[in-house]
């Protein structure tokens, strides 16, 4: 089978569908089945930077390329099947030479549509959306609850859309080397004792409930701090982002590489992530495979993921966030529960898994188009 992947999410920061692209393809390739997997991206000077930072050139250059010269490049390589890991990775699929799936991940951009676009634009991203996802042979997604969100929002056959899980890479275990975990604290300033927070400025991260909470927590534990990682926003930075906030006791870290995260989980007392909307929710299964309880939102697919392997909370209560927080500090008992379930949650999810099942799926769509 020769499979083709949109590259271009490989190209930026490290999110969760830079992730999502970079373990699916290492993993489909490591399966040894004599399949050739291409990743098809246009050149260009953004390596590292986010998708919201580039300039309206490099954009349009990219949808000239993904709309006209990528089609021609899937024929003549042969392509079976491509597969756009992202929202909008697909051209138009009366273009392809080829069948074609499309991982939606979550429909965050139709469901808090405000915080990202003007009306206008919103209207226009969810022409083109539905456009891209009607003309799929599949759609793959996340979790369960974003199957369903997604069937409630388009009305497309159900028997078209697939759950296929993320996981949690192997880097992501316990850093006990303390040479290590000194270089990493002193790279990023890191204080001896902190909640992480792993996020952005984005809204629907809810950074500014982790502060709210921080502010009451530290009320009786003074000695913790908390630290903040994660890229600007739409160059929307903290002193923006949380004005108005006590920022007092909190330290902002700024990106941090992903060879750096294992270690930083590890110095962490807890997690909180107390996000509005998660397709899927990474951090939380990377702090507990590092051996860091979690305190995260009761909401969208968190619940589904991390089962009872967390302490779940109300993302719009500070109060609450603070009080399972000052649980998960002072009671050695809840901690030791929560490490030992987190252990045993992570290893349920596989990319190995997730690589087959997704090969599986493209079976099925050659199989229906009688190849």
């Amino acid at each position: 089978m020769r499979i083709g992947i949109e590259g271009l999410p490989l190209l930026f920061h490290r999110t969760g569908t830079s992730t999502y692209t970079h373990e699916l393809v290492q993993s489909l390739r490591r399966l040894n089945r004599g399949d050739q997997v291409i990743l098809f991206a246009r050149d260009q000077r953004m390596a590292g930077d986010s998708y919201h930072n580039i300039s309206f050139a490099e954009r349009a250059a990219n949808y000239i390329y993904k709309e006209y010269r990528l089609p021609q490049e899937l024929a003549e390589r042969g392509i079976d099947i491509y597969h756009a890991p992202r929202d909008m990775g697909l051209p138009k699929t009366s273009r392809l030479p080829c069948a074609s799936i499309i991982t939606l991940h979550d429909i965050i951009l139709i469901r808090l549509a405000s915080d990202y676009y003007s009306a206008a634009r919103a209207r226009m991203y969810e022409r083109r959306l539905r456009d891209r996802v009607g003309g799929a042979d599949h759609v793959i997604t996340i979790s369960e609850f974003s199957r369903k969100d997604i069937l409630d929002w388009c009305d497309i056959d159900p028997g078209k859309i697939s759950v296929v899980h993320d996981a949690v890479n192997e880097t992501f275990r316990p850093v006990t080397d303390e040479a290590k975990l000194a270089a990493v604290g002193s790279r990023y300033q890191l204080p001896p004792r902190f909640a992480l927070c792993v996020g952005s400025t984005e809204p629907r991260k809810n950074i500014r409930n982790s502060i709210k909470a921080f502010t009451q927590l530290r009320r009786v534990r003074a000695d913790v701090q908390l630290v903040v990682t994660g890229v600007e926003y739409c160059r929307v930075g903290p002193d923006q982002a949380f004005a108005g906030l006590d920022l007092e006791g909190v330290h902002f870290a700024g990106y941090v590489h992903d060879q750096d995260m294992p270690a930083i989980y590890s110095m962490a007392e807890v997690l909180v992530f107390p996000s509005l909307y998660e397709g899927f929710g990474l951090p939380p299964l990377e702090s507990m495979a590092c051996g860091t309880p979690v305190v995260t939102s009761n909401s969208t697919s968190i619940p589904e993921i991390v089962g009872d392997a967390a302490v779940l909370v109300d993302p719009e209560s500070p109060a609450e966030i603070a009080g399972a927080l000052e649980m998960v500090l002072s009671s050695g008992d809840v901690r030791a529960g929560l490490i030992e379930k987190g252990t045993a949650r992570v290893a349920t999810f596989s990319w190995r898994q997730c690589a087959e099942e997704t090969r599986d799926l493209y079976q099925r769509v050659l199989s229906a188009r009688g190849h």
